[in-house]
């Protein structure tokens, strides 16, 4: 009896779990140039973003050039709260800004 009512309870939990969400593309581009720069952006269903520029540039002292990066990405967590990461990343490093939308 005790194994009958556990297997209900099991059952009974699966089905009021909410079901996970089908995440599809929505929109997406991506460009790669022969200078060595690209973009790249993609949008999902589920409402997260993401977006990003590269491109290579001269450091002084420096016998190679260095990558740039700038972009953004949107995402909720799970508590529901919306958020929008703005972010530069080159030869001083990775440098985020945060917001809460």
């Amino acid at each position: 009896m005790k194994l009958l009512i556990i297997a209900a309870l099991a059952v009974s939990c699966c089905l009021a779990m909410p079901q996970p969400q089908e995440v599809s593309i929505v929109q997406y581009t991506n460009d790669n140039n022969a200078d060595g720069s690209y973009n790249f952006a993609y949008e999902q269903s589920d409402g997260q973003k993401r977006e990003e520029t590269g491109e290579l540039k001269p450091v002084d002292g420096a016998e190679v050039p260095a990558i740039s990066v700038k972009g953004s990405y949107e995402f909720t967590d799970p508590d529901g709260q919306r958020f929008r990461v703005d972010y530069v990343a080159d030869e001083r490093g990775y440098r985020p800004t945060v917001t809460k939308l």
